[in-house]
C-alpha cells in the first residue's frame, strides 16, 4: 500500500526519458524521500493494525471503512499513473464534461455494496494489495534498470573549454532565445494595453523579420536544430548527458554531442562562447564547446518533481507529501490545491537564477558569443504585469510576454552600462511560437488567453541588431530560423556587416 502511494514516482522511472532532463541525481533529490516516506507510512499502518488486532477489533464495520477510506489515495495516484503510462493519450476522455457524472453513476452501486458489506469489501481490497507485489515488483525493477542505475557525477556538468585569449574590441554576439514567444503576439497583432517598449525600440533599430518560422513546435528538437544549424526530426534521450538525434540529411542517430554547432565554430574563430538556458542540460551536452555555461532543468512530471538546489531530506520529504496530495484525482480542483502551483513556484528561484548569470554574460567582454535560452514566455506564468511584479497567481500569457520585454531591458542596459553595447550584435528570436493548442487544455488557462488566441501564434519573431546600427529595416519574407547559425558565423567573421547583408543571407538560405 505505501508503494502504491507512490506509484506515479516508480512509472515516470521505469518509462525511462527523465534522466536527460534532470539536474540533479534522482536518487538523493526523490527516490530517498519517497523512501523514507514509504518507510513511515509501512511503519504506520504496521502499528495501527497491530493496535486494532491486540483491542479485538478486526470485526468493527467503522474500521473497515477507515481502512477503505485509507485505500483512497493509493488508488487515486496509481489511476494517474496508469493514465500517464498509457500507450494513448487519455486525458481528452477524463478531461471531458460527461466523465465524472458518469463515473459516479458508475460508481454508485459499488459504493453502496461497500457501505453495506465493509468487511467484505476490506478482505476485497486487502487480497488485490497483497497480490500486486509481482506488478510493483516489475515497476521497480525497471526503473532501478532504466533510471536509477546512473552514478551521480553522471548528473554533474562537463569540463568546459579552455578560456581563448579574447580579442579586445572585436564584434561579440549575444543571442536571445525567448522560449515560446509569439511574433503575432509581440508584434504581429499586438494585442491592446500590452505595452512592450523595449521591443519596439529594438525593432526600430533592427533588421525585423516579420514571417520568421521554427524549425519545430518543441525545444527538444527546436535549440538542437538550431544551434547545429540543421533541422532534427527525431530525439531520443539516451541518459542524463546524451541525446540521440536524428537529422533530416541522415538516417542513422548520433549524439547531440558528438556534432560540430555553432560554439565550435565560434572558438575556431578565437571567440570564447558561453550559454545561460534552461530544458536541455547545456552543461552535460554542450560543455566542450563552451567557455562558460549555467542551465536549469525545466519542470519534470508529477512524481519526480526535484528541487532547485539540494536540500535536507527532512524538507523533501515534506515537499514531497504537498506534491503527493494535490496530484490525487479532483483535489487539485479544490481552493488553493492547484497541481501547477509547485511548478509555478519552482520557476521563481530558477528564473532568478538564468537572469542573473545572463547579465553577467552579456556584460562580459570576454565572450564573444553568448546564447541567452530564457523560460519565458512560456507557461507557467510569473509575472503581474499590471503591478510590474513576480507573482505566484494565476496570469496570462501576456503578462509572460511583458516580462520578456521588462528582461530584454535589462540585458540591454547591462550591455550599455559594461561599455560592449556598441560593439555586439544582438539576436533576438524564439524557439517555437505559443502553442495555444497545447495550453489550451491545462488549467492555467485564463479568460485573457483564449481572447487572444484565435489567430496564428506559431511564427516566432527574428530582430538582428548590428553593431553601429540606429535605423528599422523590415523583412517579410517567409524563412526558416535554421539559417542562425549561418548567421552568426558571418558577423562573427565580419561578412555581415550591415542590414543589406542579413537580408542577402536570409535570400540565400531559402535558395539552397
Amino acid at each position: 500500500m505505501a508503494t502504491w502511494c507512490f506509484a506515479d514516482t516508480w512509472v515516470e522511472y521505469a518509462e525511462g526519458n527523465v534522466t536527460y532532463f534532470a539536474r540533479h541525481d534522482p536518487v538523493r533529490a526523490v527516490v530517498f524521500p519517497v523512501i523514507a516516506l514509504e518507510a513511515i507510512l509501512t511503519l504506520a499502518l504496521l502499528a495501527g493494525w497491530e493496535f486494532c488486532r491486540r483491542k479485538r477489533m478486526s470485526r468493527s464495520p467503522a474500521l473497515h471503512l477507515l481502512f477503505l477510506a485509507i485505500c483512497l489515495p493509493p488508488c487515486g495516484i496509481a489511476s494517474v499513473a496508469i493514465l500517464r503510462a498509457a500507450p494513448f493519450d487519455l486525458a481528452p476522455l477524463v478531461q471531458a464534461r460527461w466523465f465524472w457524472p458518469a463515473a459516479f453513476l458508475v460508481g454508485a452501486a459499488p459504493l453502496a455494496w461497500v457501505c453495506l458489506r465493509p468487511i467484505r469489501a476490506s478482505r476485497m481490497v486487502r487480497s488485490a494489495l497483497l497480490y500486486s507485489w509481482p506488478v510493483l515488483i516489475l515497476v521497480l525493477a525497471q526503473a532501478i534498470r532504466v533510471s536509477l542505475l546512473f552514478p551521480a557525477s553522471a548528473y554533474t556538468d562537463g569540463v568546459l573549454a579552455a578560456r581563448l585569449s579574447p580579442h579586445t574590441g572585436g564584434i561579440r554576439v549575444v543571442w536571445i532565445v525567448f522560449d515560446e514567444l509569439s511574433q503575432a503576439v509581440a508584434f504581429g497583432d499586438r494585442p491592446s494595453g500590452l505595452a512592450l517598449p523595449n521591443l519596439d525600440r529594438l525593432k526600430s533599430e533592427s533588421v525585423y523579420a516579420s514571417a520568421a518560422e521554427s524549425p519545430a513546435t518543441g525545444t527538444e528538437l527546436a535549440m538542437p536544430s538550431l544551434i547545429l544549424g540543421e533541422r532534427v526530426v527525431e530525439a531520443h534521450t539516451a541518459g542524463p548527458g546524451e541525446l540521440r538525434i536524428a537529422l533530416q540529411s541522415r538516417t542513422d542517430s548520433v549524439s547531440w554531442s558528438s556534432l560540430p554547432n555553432i560554439f565550435d565554430t565560434a572558438r575556431q574563430l578565437g571567440v570564447n562562447t558561453a550559454a545561460v538556458g534552461w530544458f536541455h542540460p547545456y552543461g552535460r551536452v554542450l560543455n566542450r564547446s563552451l567557455t562558460k555555461c549555467y542551465w536549469t532543468a525545466g519542470a519534470l512530471p508529477p512524481g519526480i518533481e526535484e528541487p532547485f538546489e539540494p536540500r535536507p531530506l527532512i524538507a523533501d520529504m515534506w515537499d514531497r507529501v504537498g506534491m503527493q496530495i494535490v496530484a490525487l484525482p479532483l483535489v487539485g480542483h479544490l481552493p488553493g490545491m492547484w497541481p501547477g502551483r509547485h511548478d509555478l513556484e519552482a520557476k521563481l528561484p530558477r528564473f532568478a537564477f538564468l537572469r542573473e548569470r545572463a547579465r553577467d554574460i552579456v556584460a562580459d567582454p570576454d565572450i564573444g558569443l553568448a546564447l541567452i535560452h530564457l523560460p519565458i514566455p512560456h507557461p507557467p506564468m510569473i509575472y503581474d504585469r499590471a503591478r510590474g511584479t513576480f507573482t505566484t497567481e494565476k496570469k496570462s500569457y501576456l503578462d509572460n510576454v511583458a516580462l520578456v520585454d521588462r528582461e530584454l531591458g535589462v540585458l540591454r542596459r547591462a550591455m550599455e552600462d559594461a561599455g560592449v553595447w556598441d560593439r555586439t550584435a544582438l539576436l533576438v528570436s524564439a524557439d517555437h511560437g505559443w502553442r495555444t493548442g497545447l495550453w489550451r487544455k491545462t488549467a492555467i488557462w485564463t479568460a485573457e488567453d483564449e481572447g487572444v488566441s484565435h489567430m496564428d501564434t506559431m511564427g516566432v519573431p527574428f530582430l538582428v541588431r548590428l553593431p553601429g546600427q540606429t535605423s528599422g529595416v523590415a523583412y517579410s519574407k517567409p524563412f526558416n530560423t535554421l539559417l542562425t547559425r549561418r548567421l552568426i558565423t558571418g558577423i562573427l567573421r565580419r561578412e555581415v556587416v550591415d542590414a543589406g547583408a542579413v537580408a542577402a543571407l536570409i535570400e540565400a538560405a531559402k535558395s539552397r
